[in-house]
């Protein structure tokens, strides 16, 4: 690791540095913003392909860093491209910049969230916790269950039991929600979170209605979703979101759900892609397609199981595949666990796996009712900087 970068140091002892915090702009491309801020377009060249394609995954509204000396040239600039990994653009005298991916600095807690209702849970949660990625999954988690605007009133508690990710002191990425709870009127209503990272109710009836299913005929995965990696022999990190499937030039692709198209067009690494909104929040992507089905364009309905078009190669390709990615927000996840599964609940040792799953979340549940609501506090540490070993050579304290 202390070949890629040191511990956090403050940037004032960096030549003067500044930090300026900044975020990535929605439908902004890696090429436009390096032509935005005067950098050159070689750094994006002499990325390797799969490096390029992460370029494609950074998310809207990513919480970025940018670093400059008091000579206002920029020294380096962070851009995460998920929770475990990000891009790097540094500066060294007399080469010039070059770019790397570096896993990101975080840890990760296991916390338990108690409050009584003073207005409504989203309001609420994001008052206590500043996390507005808690409160929605919270909301989203009980949509349907609990009516929200009438039925709750003062007092009633809520309780979440979740695992957070924090950088530079603040809540980063979403949160793993393991468990979570609310009384309205006295009745309970509960959502746990099973082994396979699916979430059901009290009796095991899985809680997620809307289910999605392969998009191609009896596909062949040749690639697995993965957020980080070290590559043993390349000795760098590596990241693939997505799953890909082998398959022959024009073996149809179909529509993994229900919903409407969003971009269906060209992109430098993906080739020709179709992404596709659905009405659970996710959006699924189809890249590197040899044509899209006659017909399909932005803003066409689509539905589950539909053509929408043919593999091929295009893009950064090695060769004819389906490149299949699914988004929450736009945080890629693994497409394979939001594939359709049995929803009638568990027997046998699943079952009993399940029963010890609930009955151990009950009791944390009953443990955070017994205790005072304390609001965590939360640090801003947005002038702490990574600093490259290669590039920046600090002077002792």
């Amino acid at each position: 690791m202390g070949r890629f970068f040191a511990l956090l140091l403050l940037p004032m002892l960096l030549f003067g540095a500044v930090v300026k915090p900044f975020k990535w702009k929605d439908g902004e491309s890696f090429l436009s913003f390096l032509e935005r801020k005067k950098l050159p377009l070689s750094v994006y060249y002499n990325m390797d392909k799969e490096d390029q394609k992460l370029t494609e995954d950074i998310p809207y509204n990513a919480n970025c860093q940018l670093l400059v000396d008091r000579k206002n040239i920029i020294r380096q600039i962070l851009i995460p491209v998920n929770d475990e990994l990000q891009l790097q653009i540094y500066y060294v005298p007399k080469k010039g910049y070059k770019m790397k991916v570096i896993p990101i600095i975080s840890e990760e807690f296991k916390e338990t969230l108690y409050l009584p209702l003073q207005t409504i849970p989203y309001d609420d949660i994001l008052k206590t916790t500043g996390s507005k990625n808690l409160a929605s999954v919270f909301v989203k988690m009980f949509k349907g269950r609990v009516d929200f605007r009438k039925g709750i009133k003062k007092g009633d508690p809520i309780v979440m039991v979740y695992t957070q990710k924090y950088r530079l002191g603040k809540p980063f990425s979403m949160p793993e929600v393991h468990g979570a709870m609310i009384e309205v009127g006295g009745k309970r209503y509960a959502v746990y979170r099973h082994t396979d990272g699916r979430y059901y109710d009290e009796k095991g009836a899985q809680y997620e209605k809307f289910i999605f299913k392969l998009p191609m005929r009896n596909p062949r995965i040749t690639s697995r979703f993965t957020k980080s990696r070290f590559h043993p022999v390349l000795k760098r990190y590596r990241a693939h979101l997505g799953v890909d499937f082998g398959a022959r030039p024009g073996t149809p692709i179909l529509s993994t759900g229900d919903g409407r198209v969003s971009f269906a067009g060209y992109s430098r690494g993906y080739g020709k892609t179709i992404k596709i909104r659905h009405s659970n929040g996710l959006t699924s992507l189809y890249a590197h397609q040899k044509s899209f089905k006659s017909g399909i364009k932005s803003g066409s309905k689509v539905k589950q199981g539909q053509i929408i078009g043919y593999v091929g190669s295009t893009g950064l390709s090695s060769g004819p595949h389906l490149h299949f990615g699914m988004y929450r927000g736009s945080t890629p996840i693994d497409p394979l666990t939001v594939m359709k599964k049995k929803t009638e609940g568990f027997s046998g040792k699943e079952a009993k796996a399940f029963k010890a799953i609930r009955n151990k979340m009950d009791r944390e549940f009953k443990a955070a009712l017994t205790k005072k609501p304390v609001r965590k506090p939360y640090f801003d540490f947005h002038e702490t900087y990574y600093v490259d070993t290669e590039t920046l050579k600090p002077k002792p304290f």
